[in-house]
């Protein structure tokens, strides 16, 4: 099994626990058909060489979640609809994340928070808040 395909399949396990989330997108799109829609995919890779035997590789994956302001105004969008929302997918993350080793490299998940803001797309406007999933992999083997 490839290590992205494996990351891709563990995100998206955990996404579909998330009451909350009515669309995954594994791929960059603005074209959703329900809201509240997560939307992620590979970003990068970095080595990290911290010594002679310690050596890591970080897969970064974006994650937006996404809502349309189209049904409801933007201080619910911001104030109830993506902060609940965010909060449940973090406690997924935290709950349920389950690899911890990936062709036998020791596994870490970190979630950093990135940017909220408004995009305007043809359809309206949207709710938009940024996640970097950073999955940490031990190469030393």
């Amino acid at each position: 099994m490839t290590i992205y395909k494996t990351i891709y399949d563990e995100i998206e396990d955990i996404l579909e626990t998330v009451e909350n989330v009515r669309q995954i997108v594994k791929h960059p799109t603005a074209n959703f058909s329900k809201y509240p829609a997560v939307v992620y995919f590979p970003a990068e890779v970095s080595n990290v060489f911290s010594t002679n035997a310690d050596n890591f590789r970080e897969y970064k994956f974006k994650m937006f979640v996404v809502a349309g302001v189209d049904q409801t105004t933007m201080s619910n969008i911001f104030e109830n609809v993506l902060s609940n929302t965010c909060d449940a997918i973090l406690e997924a993350f935290d709950s349920s994340w389950k690899l911890n080793s990936i062709d036998g490299h020791r596994v870490w998940i970190r979630i950093d928070a990135g940017n909220w803001s408004v995009e305007k797309t043809d359809k309206g406007l949207l709710g938009v808040a940024e996640f970097d999933i950073i999955i940490k992999l031990s190469v030393n083997n």
